[in-house]
C-alpha cells in the first residue's frame, strides 16, 4: 500500500507539473490608451487550446479573473480589448489573460494607470421653422453620439450652439469662447464622424489661431506632422505600429481619423474612438482646447508617493550636469551645486510627488523640510497641514531627449495660455516665468530623476561633456592657425598655454561638473584671444560656425528661436510671418560675417521671375547678424538653364528654379544662394543674435534656408585690410568687370549679393 501511494502521489505531481507547463504565455503590450471610462490594451498570446483571452482589471495591484474582466475587442491593425464603464478620475491596473481547455490562467505584466476626468461637451440645437422630424433626429443623433465620444473619452469642456443651416453647403464650426457650428442639408454631413471633425475645429484642432498652426508643434505651416508625444504614443498603440510621427496635417485637416469629409465616416467605432483619442492627445500635447484651458493635464511622471526623486534643470547653462534643485532657509528654489554622489546624501535635494486624479495634477514635496513648492505671487516652499490649489502642478513632459530622459514644464495651473512655470536664471536663482512650448526654452524645463536614473545620467554625463569638450577643443586649436596678428602683446602665448593645460586637465576628469568647468574656461580663453587680435587675410577669417547650435538643420530646427519645417536638411516657411534665430552671449568684440544658403520666392514661380526681370524685387525676407540685415536672395537670382533635380519650375521659357524642398537642397549642394551679412559686436562681452525673418509673407511666399556660417576677423577695417566698400541695391544690375574670390568673372550686369568681389585688381565688399 506504501507503496501505491507513493506512486499514486508521484503522478499526480508529474500531471501537476505538466499542466503548470502548459498554462499560456501572456505578454501585455506597454502600449496602452484610456480615456474618462473607457481603455484600451493589446497582448500577445502563445499556448495550446486557448479557449478565452482578455484582460482584467481592479483598482488594486495585480487584478485576476476575479476582479473585472473584458473579452470585448475592436479590429485596428490586429486585436484591441476595450475595458469600459471604469470610474473616471481614478487609478487603475490592468493586464492580459488567457484561460486555456484544462483551466489554467496565464498572465501579463501589470500596466498602472488613471482614467482622466469625464469631459463636458454639451449643445444646444436650433431647426428653423419646417424642419422635417426626420432631419431633426438625424441631427440630434449625431450629436448624441459625438458628445458621447468626446465625454467618455476627453476632458475637453466645450458648450456649442448647433444649427441646422440649409443654406451652408456641409458643416462648419468656429473657434469661440462658445463654438457656433453651422450643419447643412446633406445627409452625409449629418453623421458623428463629420459632425466630430467640426466639434474639434472648436476645440481648437486645425486651428489658425492654435498651437495647431503656430509651429512649435506642428512641422509645417501648410502640411506637417505634429510633434508631440501623447499623440505619436496613442497612434503607435492605435496603429499597431513603431513608426513616428503619425498625424499629419494641413492647417484645416488632419489624418489619420480626420474625418475630413462624409467620405471619410465609415460609422465604425474604431473610427469614432480614434478621433476622440487624438483630441485628448492634442490637448496632453499642448494643444488649447478652448480660450481657457492651456492644455489638458495628465498622469505625466510615472511615480510612486514614497520614492524621492531628484530634479535639475535641463539647460547646461543652469547646472544641468552640475547642480540640483533645493529650497533655501526662507523657502525660495535655487540650483545648487552638488554632485550626484551629494545630492544622494542629502535629503534635501530629494523630493516626493504625489497625484491627484481628480484634477490631474502633482503636488511636490521637499524630503527634508516636508515643505511643498506652491505659488504665491512666486514660486516658493510652504509648510502645509492641508493642501491647497496653489499646491498642484501640472508637468507637461518635454519634447527633448537629455541623455535618454526628458525633462518637464513644471507648471502652476491657469485658465490662461501662458500660465507660469519654474524657470532656472543664472547664478542660481529661480522665477516663476511665461510658460514658452518652445523647444528652444530649456531653462523652463527640468529632469525629474530617480536616484538610479540621476546616477546614470551621472555616469553618461562624464562622457559625453568630455566629447563635448574635445570637439570644442579641436576647433579652438584650429583657429590658431588663421593668419593673424596681435593687437595685444602676448596673445598668442597666453592662449597656447591655455589650451594645453585644459587639455591636460581634460584627459584627467571623472565627474561631470570638472568638464563643464573647463569647457567655459574655454570658452573665455577663446574670447580673449579672438578679441586680442585681427586676421591679416580677408579670405581667411576666424571661423565660428562651431559655436552656432544646429546650424546645418539636418534633422530638426532644435537651437533655433521658432520651429519648422525640416526636410532634406533644409527648413523653410509658407505664408507664415517668423524670427529664426539664436543668440550668442559673452562674445568677442570685432568684425563678423554671417552667411547662409537660402532664397525667398515672393509668390508663385511664374510672377515672381516675372517680377524680378522686370527689376522689381518683392523680398521681404532678410538675414541679419545684431543691428546690420540684408534683403535674402531671390528665387530668380539664381534661375538655371538646366535642370539640377527635383521638382523645378520652368520660368521664363527655358529657365529653371526650385520649386519643392527636395529641389532646393539640390541648388543648394551646388553652391548656389549665397547670402552674408557683415555685423560687429562693440561691448566686451556682448551678445550677437543671428538669423532670418520675414515680417510679411502673403499668399505663395516661400522661404528656404540651410548652412548657417558664422566667421570673425577681429579688429579689422577694410582700411586696414585695403578693401573698399560698394553699396549696391540688389534688385539692381552692376555694369562692370567683376570677379569672385575664387577668380571667376561674373556676367555683365550680374546682380551682386552681399560678399567679397575683385574689381579692377582690388577686393570690395557688397554689404
Amino acid at each position: 500500500m506504501t507503496f501505491r501511494k507513493t506512486l499514486t502521489l508521484t503522478l499526480m505531481l508529474t500531471v501537476s507539473l505538466c499542466a503548470m507547463a502548459t498554462a499560456p504565455k501572456v505578454t501585455t503590450d506597454k502600449r496602452f490608451v484610456r480615456g474618462a471610462t473607457m481603455a484600451f490594451g493589446r497582448m500577445t498570446v502563445s499556448g495550446a487550446n486557448i479557449k478565452e483571452r482578455g484582460f482584467c482589471y481592479a483598482e488594486t495591484a495585480e487584478p485576476t479573473i476575479d476582479d473585472l474582466k473584458t473579452t470585448k475587442t475592436l479590429s485596428n491593425h490586429g486585436t484591441i480589448y476595450w475595458l469600459q464603464e471604469l470610474k473616471p478620475s481614478t487609478k487603475y491596473y490592468m493586464r492580459g489573460y488567457a484561460i486555456n481547455r484544462d483551466g489554467e490562467v496565464g498572465y501579463g505584466d501589470v500596466i498602472k494607470f488613471y482614467t482622466i476626468p469625464m469631459g463636458k461637451v454639451t449643445y444646444s440645437l436650433w431647426f428653423p421653422d419646417g424642419t422635417s422630424d426626420e432631419i431633426r433626429n438625424r441631427i440630434k443623433k449625431a450629436m448624441d453620439d459625438a458628445c458621447y465620444y468626446f465625454n467618455n473619452m476627453t476632458s475637453a469642456v466645450r458648450d456649442y450652439d448647433v444649427a441646422y443651416s440649409p443654406g451652408t453647403p456641409t458643416a462648419d464650426c468656429n473657434y469661440t469662447d462658445r463654438p457656433h457650428m453651422n450643419i447643412g442639408p446633406l445627409t452625409s454631413y449629418q453623421k458623428c464622424g463629420t459632425v466630430m471633425h467640426e466639434m474639434e475645429h472648436g476645440l481648437g484642432l486645425q486651428n489658425y489661431s492654435t498651437q495647431w498652426c503656430q509651429g512649435n508643434l506642428r512641422s509645417g505651416n501648410g502640411t506637417g506632422y505634429w510633434l508631440g508625444d501623447r499623440v505619436t504614443e496613442a497612434l503607435q498603440f492605435w496603429d499597431n505600429t513603431n513608426a513616428s510621427p503619425l498625424l499629419n496635417g494641413d492647417n484645416i485637416h488632419m489624418w489619420p481619423y480626420g474625418v475630413n469629409g462624409a467620405q471619410e465616416d465609415n460609422g465604425s467605432n474604431e473610427l469614432y474612438l480614434g478621433n476622440a483619442m487624438v483630441c485628448q492627445a492634442l490637448g496632453e500635447d499642448g494643444l488649447e482646447h478652448s480660450y481657457t484651458c492651456f492644455a489638458e493635464p495628465y498622469y505625466s511622471l510615472q511615480q510612486e508617493d514614497d520614492v524621492k526623486f531628484y530634479i535639475k534643470n535641463e539647460s547646461a547653462d543652469r547646472g544641468l550636469y552640475s547642480s540640483f534643485l533645493m529650497p533655501t532657509k526662507t523657502g525660495t528654489l535655487k540650483w545648487v551645486e552638488l554632485t550626484a554622489e551629494e545630492a544622494a546624501a542629502n535629503d534635501s535635494a530629494a523630493w516626493y510627488f504625489t497625484f491627484t486624479p481628480e484634477n490631474q495634477y502633482y503636488q511636490i514635496r521637499n524630503a527634508a523640510t516636508e515643505r511643498y513648492i506652491t505659488y504665491a505671487s512666486g514660486i516658493k516652499t510652504a509648510t502645509r497641514s492641508s493642501l491647497t490649489a496653489n499646491d498642484n502642478w501640472h508637468l507637461m513632459k518635454g519634447r527633448v531627449d537629455v541623455s535618454g530622459l526628458r525633462g518637464y514644464w513644471i507648471i502652476h495651473p491657469e485658465s490662461n495660455w501662458t500660465p507660469k512655470c519654474l524657470q532656472a536664471n543664472t547664478n542660481g536663482a529661480t522665477t516663476a516665468a511665461n510658460f514658452n512650448i518652445a523647444n528652444s526654452a530649456v531653462t523652463q524645463r527640468w529632469l525629474i530623476m530617480t536616484l538610479d536614473e540621476m546616477k546614470e545620467l551621472d555616469s553618461k554625463s562624464v562622457g559625453s561633456i568630455k566629447k563635448e569638450a574635445q570637439d570644442m577643443l579641436d576647433h579652438v586649436k584650429a583657429l590658431k592657425d588663421i593668419p593673424h596678428t596681435e593687437e595685444a602683446e602676448g596673445a598668442d602665448a597666453t592662449f597656447e598655454t591655455a589650451l594645453s593645460n585644459m587639455e591636460t586637465r581634460l584627459g584627467e576628469v571623472t565627474a561631470p561638473v570638472d568638464a563643464t568647468n573647463i569647457i567655459s574656461e574655454l570658452k573665455e580663453a577663446t574670447r580673449i584671444f579672438l578679441q586680442s587680435v585681427a586676421v591679416t587675410d580677408l579670405e581667411q577669417p576666424f571661423d565660428l560656425t562651431y559655436m552656432l547650435t544646429n546650424p546645418t538643420l539636418d534633422e530638426n530646427t532644435d537651437g533655433w528661436s521658432t520651429a519648422a519645417t525640416v526636410n532634406y536638411g533644409c527648413a523653410e516657411f509658407y505664408e507664415k510671418t517668423f524670427d529664426f534665430n539664436q543668440t550668442l552671449k559673452t562674445m568677442p568684440t570685432g568684425a563678423y560675417k554671417f552667411c547662409a544658403q537660402g532664397f525667398q520666392r515672393p509668390g508663385t514661380s511664374s510672377d515672381s521671375y516675372s517680377d524680378y526681370v522686370s527689376g522689381n524685387n518683392n523680398v521681404t525676407a532678410k538675414i541679419y547678424a545684431g543691428s546690420k540685415n540684408e534683403l535674402l536672395a531671390h528665387i530668380a537670382s539664381e534661375a538655371q538653364t538646366k535642370k539640377i533635380g527635383g521638382t523645378e519650375a520652368t520660368v521664363g521659357g527655358n529657365k529653371y528654379i526650385p520649386n519643392n524642398m527636395e529641389a532646393a537642397s539640390l541648388y543648394f549642394k551646388k553652391e548656389l544662394y549665397e547670402n552674408s551679412v557683415f555685423s560687429e559686436v562693440k561691448t566686451e562681452k556682448g551678445s550677437l543674435r543671428l538669423g532670418i525673418k520675414s515680417t510679411s509673407m502673403p499668399t505663395s511666399y516661400w522661404v528656404i534656408f540651410d548652412n548657417f556660417r558664422l566667421y570673425f576677423y577681429g579688429k579689422v577695417s577694410t582700411e586696414t585690410l585695403g578693401v573698399n566698400t560698394l553699396q549696391t541695391e540688389s534688385a539692381k544690375p552692376v555694369n562692370r568687370t567683376v570677379f569672385t574670390l575664387d577668380g571667376r568673372q561674373l556676367p555683365a550686369n550680374a546682380q551682386l549679393r552681399p560678399g567679397l568681389y575683385i574689381m579692377n585688381g582690388k577686393k570690395f565688399v557688397v554689404r
